[in-house]
Protein backbone atom coordinates (compact mmCIF):
# COMPACT_ATOMS: atom_id res chain seq x y z
CA UNK A 1 0.00 0.00 0.00
CA UNK A 2 1.24 3.54 -0.92
CA UNK A 3 1.62 6.38 1.55
CA UNK A 4 -1.77 7.98 0.00
CA UNK A 5 -4.66 5.79 -0.32
CA UNK A 6 -7.36 6.99 -3.07
CA UNK A 7 -10.89 7.49 -1.71
CA UNK A 8 -13.11 7.34 -4.47
CA UNK A 9 -16.62 9.40 -4.54
CA UNK A 10 -19.36 6.66 -5.18
CA UNK A 11 -20.11 8.99 -8.21
CA UNK A 12 -16.10 9.11 -9.15
CA UNK A 13 -17.12 8.00 -12.90
CA UNK A 14 -19.21 11.10 -13.21
CA UNK A 15 -16.30 13.48 -13.07
CA UNK A 16 -16.75 14.51 -9.16
CA UNK A 17 -12.87 15.60 -7.22
CA UNK A 18 -11.28 12.74 -5.83
CA UNK A 19 -10.45 13.20 -1.84
CA UNK A 20 -7.02 12.12 -0.67
CA UNK A 21 -6.01 10.75 2.86
CA UNK A 22 -2.76 11.39 4.34
CA UNK A 23 -1.19 8.37 6.23
CA UNK A 24 1.45 9.55 8.58
CA UNK A 25 2.61 6.06 8.69
CA UNK A 26 3.00 5.49 12.47
CA UNK A 27 2.19 2.99 13.72
CA UNK A 28 -0.70 2.72 16.95
CA UNK A 29 2.13 1.06 19.40
CA UNK A 30 4.47 3.81 18.50
CA UNK A 31 1.56 6.26 20.20
CA UNK A 32 0.96 4.72 22.65
CA UNK A 33 4.34 4.43 23.88
CA UNK A 34 5.32 8.22 22.87
CA UNK A 35 2.62 8.99 25.14
CA UNK A 36 3.35 6.42 27.87
CA UNK A 37 6.80 8.52 27.85
CA UNK A 38 5.33 11.98 28.17
CA UNK A 39 3.44 10.77 31.06
CA UNK A 40 6.41 8.99 33.06
CA UNK A 41 8.45 12.18 32.10
CA UNK A 42 5.49 14.23 34.16
CA UNK A 43 5.38 11.83 37.00
CA UNK A 44 9.12 12.13 37.15
CA UNK A 45 9.02 15.61 37.58
CA UNK A 46 6.49 15.73 39.82
CA UNK A 47 8.01 13.52 42.11
CA UNK A 48 11.16 15.57 41.99
CA UNK A 49 9.03 18.61 42.89
CA UNK A 50 7.40 16.19 46.06
CA UNK A 51 11.11 15.36 47.26
CA UNK A 52 12.45 19.09 46.87
CA UNK A 53 8.89 20.03 49.05
CA UNK A 54 9.31 16.77 51.30
CA UNK A 55 13.27 17.85 51.64
CA UNK A 56 12.46 21.48 52.54
CA UNK A 57 9.99 21.09 54.93
CA UNK A 58 12.41 18.35 56.80
CA UNK A 59 14.76 21.03 56.42
CA UNK A 60 12.33 23.81 58.11
CA UNK A 61 10.99 20.47 60.83
CA UNK A 62 14.71 20.23 62.18
CA UNK A 63 15.13 24.23 62.40
CA UNK A 64 12.28 24.30 64.57
CA UNK A 65 13.14 21.47 66.81
CA UNK A 66 16.50 22.95 67.00
CA UNK A 67 15.09 26.40 68.19
CA UNK A 68 12.46 24.27 70.53
CA UNK A 69 15.32 22.51 72.24
CA UNK A 70 17.31 25.89 72.33
CA UNK A 71 14.59 27.86 74.01
CA UNK A 72 13.41 24.74 76.27
CA UNK A 73 17.18 24.53 77.61
CA UNK A 74 17.13 28.17 77.90
CA UNK A 75 14.02 28.37 79.71
CA UNK A 76 15.01 25.82 82.47
CA UNK A 77 18.20 27.97 82.97
CA UNK A 78 16.61 31.31 83.67
CA UNK A 79 13.81 29.58 86.00
CA UNK A 80 16.96 27.64 87.85
CA UNK A 81 18.51 30.79 88.14
CA UNK A 82 15.81 32.53 89.16
CA UNK A 83 15.09 29.76 92.08
CA UNK A 84 19.09 30.27 92.90
CA UNK A 85 18.32 34.06 93.41
CA UNK A 86 15.24 33.46 95.50
CA UNK A 87 16.61 31.15 98.05
CA UNK A 88 20.00 33.34 98.19
CA UNK A 89 17.46 36.23 99.17
CA UNK A 90 15.23 34.43 101.36
CA UNK A 91 18.27 32.53 102.90
CA UNK A 92 19.92 36.16 103.59
CA UNK A 93 16.24 37.15 105.67
CA UNK A 94 16.17 33.50 107.23
CA UNK A 95 19.72 33.36 108.57
CA UNK A 96 20.32 36.27 111.39
CA UNK A 97 17.49 34.07 113.14
CA UNK A 98 20.01 31.25 112.80
CA UNK A 99 22.12 33.44 114.30
CA UNK A 100 20.33 34.63 117.30
CA UNK A 101 20.07 31.21 118.35
CA UNK A 102 23.46 30.69 118.63
CA UNK A 103 24.03 34.03 120.89
CA UNK A 104 21.22 32.86 122.96
CA UNK A 105 22.56 29.70 123.63
CA UNK A 106 26.16 31.24 124.21
CA UNK A 107 25.08 33.42 126.91
CA UNK A 108 22.97 30.53 128.58
CA UNK A 109 24.62 28.70 131.55
CA UNK A 110 25.98 24.91 131.34
CA UNK A 111 22.80 24.10 133.22
CA UNK A 112 20.22 26.07 130.91
CA UNK A 113 21.55 24.67 128.04
CA UNK A 114 21.43 20.82 129.12
CA UNK A 115 17.80 21.14 130.17
CA UNK A 116 14.99 20.30 128.05
CA UNK A 117 14.30 23.96 126.73
CA UNK A 118 17.50 24.25 126.00
CA UNK A 119 17.83 21.04 124.07
CA UNK A 120 14.93 21.58 122.46
CA UNK A 121 16.32 25.25 120.91
CA UNK A 122 19.60 23.26 119.94
CA UNK A 123 17.72 21.26 118.17
CA UNK A 124 15.89 23.48 116.36
CA UNK A 125 18.87 25.06 114.97
CA UNK A 126 20.19 21.73 113.48
CA UNK A 127 16.96 21.26 112.13
CA UNK A 128 16.59 24.40 110.67
CA UNK A 129 20.19 23.96 109.04
CA UNK A 130 20.07 20.81 108.13
CA UNK A 131 16.79 22.05 105.85
CA UNK A 132 19.24 24.66 104.00
CA UNK A 133 22.25 22.01 103.48
CA UNK A 134 19.70 20.43 101.30
CA UNK A 135 19.50 23.16 99.45
CA UNK A 136 22.97 23.65 99.02
CA UNK A 137 24.04 25.83 102.20
CA UNK A 138 27.59 25.43 103.86
CA UNK A 139 29.76 26.81 106.25
CA UNK A 140 32.43 29.41 105.68
CA UNK A 141 35.93 27.55 106.12
CA UNK A 142 37.35 29.44 108.92
CA UNK A 143 40.11 27.16 109.78
CA UNK A 144 43.33 28.61 108.08
CA UNK A 145 43.59 32.70 107.05
CA UNK A 146 41.69 35.64 106.50
CA UNK A 147 39.82 35.93 103.28
CA UNK A 148 38.24 39.01 102.59
CA UNK A 149 36.31 37.21 99.73
CA UNK A 150 34.79 35.43 102.66
CA UNK A 151 35.49 36.60 105.86
CA UNK A 152 34.84 40.46 107.30
CA UNK A 153 37.62 40.98 110.29
CA UNK A 154 35.94 43.37 112.83
CA UNK A 155 38.66 42.62 115.62
CA UNK A 156 41.99 41.97 116.16
CA UNK A 157 44.31 40.54 118.40
CA UNK A 158 47.77 40.91 119.17
CA UNK A 159 50.10 37.68 119.03
CA UNK A 160 53.94 36.73 118.16
CA UNK A 161 52.98 33.12 117.96
CA UNK A 162 50.10 32.91 115.23
CA UNK A 163 51.30 34.20 111.69
CA UNK A 164 49.57 37.76 110.71
CA UNK A 165 46.00 37.29 109.46
CA UNK A 166 45.31 33.79 111.05
CA UNK A 167 41.62 33.76 112.24
CA UNK A 168 41.84 33.38 115.90
CA UNK A 169 37.99 33.63 116.67
CA UNK A 170 34.44 33.51 114.74
CA UNK A 171 32.50 35.81 116.01
CA UNK A 172 29.55 35.23 113.35
CA UNK A 173 29.26 32.36 111.49
CA UNK A 174 29.36 32.70 107.44
CA UNK A 175 27.45 30.80 104.90
CA UNK A 176 27.65 29.94 101.48
CA UNK A 177 24.98 28.96 99.75
CA UNK A 178 25.64 26.67 95.94
CA UNK A 179 28.88 28.88 96.48
CA UNK A 180 27.14 32.36 96.40
CA UNK A 181 28.16 33.74 99.70
CA UNK A 182 25.28 34.73 101.52
CA UNK A 183 27.00 35.84 104.65
CA UNK A 184 30.35 36.67 105.46
CA UNK A 185 32.16 35.01 108.73
CA UNK A 186 32.97 37.83 111.05
CA UNK A 187 35.96 37.24 112.59
CA UNK A 188 39.16 37.81 114.77
CA UNK A 189 42.28 37.80 113.42
CA UNK A 190 46.09 37.73 114.41
CA UNK A 191 48.25 40.82 114.33
CA UNK A 192 51.99 41.27 115.30
CA UNK A 193 52.36 43.28 118.77
CA UNK A 194 55.19 45.27 116.64
CA UNK A 195 52.21 46.19 113.89
CA UNK A 196 50.04 46.42 116.86
CA UNK A 197 52.22 49.01 118.26
CA UNK A 198 52.38 51.12 115.36
CA UNK A 199 48.80 50.98 114.46
CA UNK A 200 48.82 52.87 117.89
CA UNK A 201 51.22 54.76 117.85
CA UNK A 202 50.09 56.04 114.20
CA UNK A 203 46.62 56.76 115.52
CA UNK A 204 47.59 58.44 118.51
CA UNK A 205 49.58 60.86 116.70
CA UNK A 206 47.33 61.84 114.15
Amino acid sequence: MSGKDDVRDPSADGGLDRIEVEDPGETLEAALEEEERTAIGEMEDKLRSVERDLKDLKDRHVRKLAEFDNMRKRTEREKTEYFRLALLDLARGFLPIVDDLERAMSHASAEERSSDFGQGIGLIRRQILDLWRRHGLEEVDTSGEFDPNVHEAVATEESDELPPNTIVEVLRRGYLLNDKLVQPALVKVAVRRSEAGKARTSGGGA
